[in-house]
């Protein structure tokens, strides 16, 4: 194709009256040149035209090929076939309409969830060649999944000693702090970061190596939604000063909006990692140490699996004896690209339901309109017989119809853009609104915009879905006997009957999916909000110590606070192995081969009277045990089973030993303890995170390092915890998060509920487009089978004869459809079952509840009866002699 051709092309696209009246000048003028050519030869002007004309044959015809040697053919056909299909839909606008609006419910439901998964990992942040990047990782000596983490020592050794980066930084993420009251979350990194990923603010300018200089100036930059949280997006912001943890920062720049550093969700700030110091002051004392992600741009032509190599070898050579010990020499790289990062399976794996649920009510809406055009096929016979008859081949009506159904579909995409925006921001409305204080303070979520890869996807639904609901009522139309067709009836061919009652029962099996789906959420969440936590939760407030430097003065605050009854501590669990030593006979012991995985706490003595945690057997710590290194422990119920199966736990020495990603290199990490009691398991929603079955307890106190405060309060929680917020801030301004134990344990009952919410949502608008197909379905069959009706009560068929006929014919398929959504709920619940994910939702969501499932098949056949009486009683009303005499 030449540019000509291309061009011309084109311009009968946008200009199709313009290249009509070029080529009806072009064909007159060469029967005109014809003309005077017969008129020299001496023929009259009369027969000369005449001899032109019969020379070119058929004027359209002629027209005709020129446009297919122009390549215009099929635009033209596809305009005609466009304004055809907008008379068409002037006819019958309450048709397209509905279809519009079904499809439009579907596609932006659909689309909802892409545009999630697209901000989440397709977009392209702005960042220089992000396949490029790679985490540095160092696994576990334990041999789990878990990595063990890199320090600053670390990070300083690779950039020194190593060549397989162009460039690599340092990055301490999420460091929480609060700003004015509000939780602000920070990532500190090297001052090369910016330059390293190849990015450069939209106002001021990014870090640089000097501000990231133990006396280099103290500087943030922030990003987009950080400078819209604190300066509401003020134009002046640089140079103005915020205090993070009481350090005051001169903002020095401001990053761009589709920037979110390397993870989903952009921090507020980034501080040079050289303020770790400042900014928390557990980092003081020895910077070196501190945990950082390790994150490289490989240098040009270097392979992941030869970096990782190099860097293997490396890690077993390293010279410094502290280190080399006890290192592992394996490194790994992980890919930074968002399609290919860590966090992806985690968000696949609740996109996924998410997809496939909203995908189920495009679906149920696809088989509607496809019932609707079934019957409009039947309704337009005559019209596309006549179309037939005057030669128009099966194809090109088919073609026909499908353009008419894109054409919807296309619309009803534009309009699934608006109505994926409204739900999105629906959904973010509702779940700030009905989220626990304490969360909701620390989001700042905002509907993602779609972009070109949305427009993408929701156009190719359109197409997915005109071939879904067009495709088979395009073939069933135009499947005529045109002698027949011609004389008004209905071809016998044509009544979709069989296509009719498996697309009612694909809507009926998809809601019925869906509704029993809302009973297991509901019943699971009724089940949780009953469920004993097993701890008090009802006058009890946590609070994490960020700065250790500032837990004296935060602990005389609460004590002396009027809310706050009792103070006690506790440490966050840490992995750990518990080696069991049994004594074979008095005044000898020796150690069993029996090792378990344990989780080892740190309390203090009144911790377990503070949070009502039963001791069965024994005794709890002792004010005099409160020292660290006292060598008693206080075990779970399961632990000592586990570990003492045969005897009393009392007395019985364990070896604990940290793992060693869990373990400081400070400290010594085996510790011999003797039991001196058993505290009651917990098994509600706070386990295994607070109270771990398999916990093993060592005595601590209010002041050790890295213990979160637990307090006993007066009166309501939650106005406690407020109170004690704006208290505790004035004393350090990088206060830690402050959560109730009501709201932790609710948290799982808060998360069951909106997935309750999210499948009633899809099971009633499944329900409704189910309802309302079957109930235009039966009119229609009803319509068509007046004749039949009246002959039978003509014969002697009572009311109720033809009312179960009416009834047998709905239920035929809602029986099959309810079968097969039953059939696959339980096949889903069993696959679920056997996956990793039973074992954590299994406490609490019952899969297999036949309460929720019997409850779901019958909302959906008393639906169905409903959807079935009009049309029955429209049946049952018949008058035979009239049905007769119109027939």
């Amino acid at each position: 194709m030449t540019r000509r051709d291309a061009w011309l092309r084109v311009r009968a696209l946008f200009a199709p009256r313009r290249t009509e009246r070029e080529l009806h000048d072009e064909l007159a003028f060469h029967i005109e040149r014809e003309t005077q050519k017969h008129v020299a030869s001496g023929v009259s002007p009369a027969a000369a035209r005449a001899r032109a004309l019969a020379r070119f044959g058929s004027m359209p015809l002629a027209a005709d090929q020129c446009r297919d040697v122009r390549g215009t053919s099929a635009i033209d056909a596809l305009a005609r076939d466009v304004a055809y299909a907008w008379r068409t839909f002037r006819r019958a606008p309450l048709a397209a309409a509905t279809i519009v609006g079904t499809v439009a419910l579907g596609l932006g439901l659909v689309t909802l969830v892409f545009t999630l998964f697209n901000f989440s990992f397709l977009r392209v942040d702005a960042v220089r060649n992000p396949h490029e990047l790679y985490s540095v990782e160092e696994p576990d000596r334990s041999g789990g999944e878990s990595q063990r983490p890199l320090t600053r020592a670390d990070y300083d050794a690779i950039r020194t000693e190593t060549s397989v980066f162009a460039d690599v930084a340092a990055v301490l993420p999420w460091v929480r702090t609060r700003v004015d009251g509000r939780v602000v979350s920070g990532a500190l990194v090297t001052g090369n970061f910016f330059e390293m990923v190849g990015v450069d603010a939209v106002r001021g300018r990014v870090l640089t190596r000097d501000d990231d200089r133990m006396n280099g100036r103290p500087v943030v930059v922030l990003s987009h939604r950080g400078w819209g949280k604190l300066f509401a997006t003020d134009p002046n912001v640089i140079g103005r000063t915020v205090r993070i943890n009481g350090v005051p920062l001169e903002v020095a720049g401001v990053l761009p909006e589709d920037f979110r550093g390397l993870s989903l969700a952009p921090p507020d700030y980034w501080a040079p990692l050289a303020l770790a110091g400042q900014l928390r002051d557990g980092y003081a004392k020895n910077p070196e140490t501190i945990a950082v992600e390790v994150v490289g741009r490989l240098a040009p032509g270097t392979s992941r699996e030869a970096a990782a190599a190099a860097l293997s070898v490396w890690a077993s050579r390293r010279a410094d004896p502290p280190h080399a010990s006890g290192r592992s020499t394996v490194m790994t790289l992980r890919p930074r690209s968002g399609a290919l990062s860590a966090d992806l399976l985690e968000i696949v794996a609740v996109a996924t339901p998410l997809f496939f649920s909203f995908g189920l009510v495009l679906m149920i809406g696809c088989a509607n309109v496809a019932n609707l055009l079934l019957a409009r096929g039947i309704a337009r016979q005559r019209e596309l017989g006549i179309r037939l008859a005057l030669g128009a081949s099966r194809r090109r009506v088919i073609r026909q119809l499908l353009t008419e159904n894109l054409l919807l579909a296309l619309i009803a995409a534009a309009c699934g853009l608006g109505v994926s925006r409204l739900f999105m921001e629906g959904a973010i409305y509702a779940v700030a609104r009905s989220m626990p204080p304490e969360l909701a303070e620390q989001l700042s979520v905002g509907a993602p915009s779609a972009d070109w890869r949305v427009l993408v996807f929701v156009v190719a639904g359109a197409v997915a879905s005109t071939m879904f609901f067009g495709l088979v009522p395009a073939l069933q139309a135009t499947r005529l006997e045109l002698v027949r067709t011609m004389r008004g009836d209905v071809t016998k061919t044509a009544r979709p009957g069989r296509a009719r009652h498996v697309l009612i029962a694909v809507q009926v099996g998809a809601s019925a999916l869906l509704l029993i789906c809302a009973g297991v959420f509901l019943r699971s969440a009724a089940s949780a909000a009953r469920l004993d936590p097993g701890v008090r939760t009802s006058d009890t407030v946590r609070v994490y110590v960020a700065n250790e430097s500032r837990r004296a003065a935060l602990l005389q605050a609460v004590a002396a606070h009027p809310l706050v009854t009792a103070v006690a501590a506790s440490s966050p669990p840490a992995r750990a192995v518990a080696s069991a030593a049994i004594a074979d006979r008095p005044g000898r012991t020796s150690e069993t081969s029996r090792r378990v995985a344990v989780q080892q706490i740190l309390a203090s003595a009144n911790y377990f009277d503070v949070i009502g945690l039963n001791i069965m057997a024994g005794r709890g710590f002792t004010l005099a045990e409160r020292r660290a290194d006292a060598s008693v422990a206080v075990v779970s119920e399961t632990a000592a089973r586990e570990l003492w199966p045969d005897r009393s736990a009392l007395g019985q020495v364990v070896r604990v030993q940290l793992s060693p990603s869990d373990a400081p290199e400070s400290t010594e990490p085996v510790r011999a303890v003797t039991i001196v009691g058993v505290i009651r398991d917990v098994n509600g929603p706070l386990a295994p995170d607070f109270f771990p079955s398999w916990g093993v307890y060592l005595p601590a106190s209010t002041d050790s390092p890295g213990t979160a405060l637990t307090l006993r309060v007066r009166g309501d929680p939650e106005q406690a915890r407020h109170t004690l917020v704006e208290h505790l801030t004035e004393i350090d301004p990088g206060l830690g998060e402050v959560s109730t134990m009501r709201t932790i344990a609710g948290l799982q009952t808060y998360i069951l509920q909106i997935a309750f919410w999210v499948a009633v949502v899809l099971g009633g608008f499944a329900l409704v487009l189910t309802v309302s197909g079957l109930f235009s379905v039966l009119s229609y069959v009803v319509a068509q089978q007046t004749k039949e009706i009246g002959l039978r009560v003509a014969l002697g068929a009572t009311t109720k004869t033809v009312a179960r006929l009416v009834i047998a014919q709905a239920f035929r398929s809602v029986s099959v459809g309810l079968a097969a959504g039953t059939g696959l709920a339980a096949a889903v619940a069993t696959l679920l079952l056997s996956t990793p994910a039973a074992s954590e939702i299994g406490s609490l969501v019952h899969v297999l509840d036949p309460v929720a499932y019997i409850t779901g098949v019958l909302v959906i056949a008393s639906a169905c009866l409903l959807a079935s009486s009009l049309p029955m009683l429209r049946a049952a009303r018949i008058d035979p002699i009239a049905a007769l005499r119109n027939e």
